[in-house]
C-alpha cells in the first residue's frame, strides 16, 4: 500500500501539480513592474509611478510628499522630487 501511494504522489507531483509551474511554486514571472513616472500622475507622475510599483493607492504618497514640501520648505525635498522626475522614465503608452 505504501509503495502504491507513493508512486501515485510522485505521478501526481511530475504531471498535475507542476503543469504550467517552473519550479513547482511560483510560475517565475516577476510580480512588479519596473520604476517609472506614470503619465497618469498630477505633476510630473513621480508619486503615481512609486505609487504603481509598490501596488499601493497614490494619495498617502502625495499627501507625505505636501507635508515633506511644507516641513523642509520647499528646497530639499522639491529638488529630489525634480531629480526623480528626471532620472525614472516615463512609462510606455
Amino acid at each position: 500500500m505504501d509503495r502504491y501511494y507513493s508512486h501515485e504522489y510522485r505521478r501526481y507531483w511530475e504531471k498535475d501539480y507542476r503543469k504550467g509551474y517552473q519550479d513547482g511554486w511560483s510560475d517565475g514571472t516577476p510580480h512588479r513592474k519596473g520604476l517609472r513616472r506614470s503619465r497618469n500622475g498630477i505633476l510630473l507622475g513621480v508619486c503615481q509611478g512609486f505609487a504603481d510599483w509598490l501596488e499601493i493607492p497614490a494619495w498617502p504618497l502625495r499627501l507625505g510628499m505636501v507635508i515633506a514640501f511644507f516641513a523642509s520648505g520647499f528646497w530639499p525635498i522639491g529638488a529630489l522630487y525634480l531629480v526623480a522626475a528626471i532620472a525614472m522614465k516615463p512609462e510606455s503608452r
